[in-house]
């Protein structure tokens, strides 16, 4: 059961949201948003969010330097992506169903990446990343 509520809230959940997202984004762009404006916007919303969930799961520590560092490069990597697609679609005009397909090789870039810093491979069996 905790596999199937680790595919919903985890997974599922989030793809649909940031699919979703990308629309609203694009629409927000269309409509005569700036890129930078709605990164700005997105940040407001995000620490916003942040906070409440952290409220919601009674998290009490911020985790100490090392964690704090390590959120904002995340952060900072996030902003560039996300900046990278706003202007995309503002600049280039580029059609969000063109953008969106190519941005799925983040999965990819995490699964490799999780596997080479966390040793993940060694707790899969080659049949679990076949389905």
């Amino acid at each position: 059961m905790d596999r199937l509520w680790i595919v919903l809230i985890g997974g599922l959940l989030p793809a649909f949201c940031f699919g979703i997202s990308a629309i609203f984004t694009k629409g927000a762009l269309q409509a005569g948003m700036g890129a930078g404006t709605a990164l700005a916007f997105n940040g407001i919303v995000m620490a916003a969010g942040g906070l409440v969930l952290r409220q919601l799961l009674g998290e009490s520590g911020w985790g100490g330097a090392q964690a704090i560092g390590l959120a904002l490069t995340a952060d900072l990597l996030f902003v560039i992506a996300s900046g990278a697609i706003n202007v995309a679609l503002v600049r280039f005009a580029a059609p969000i169903s063109l953008v969106a397909p190519i941005t799925v090789i983040s999965s990819l870039v995490t699964v490799i990446a999780g596997f080479i810093v966390f040793r993940e491979y060694e707790g899969v069996r080659a049949s679990q990343l076949l389905g």
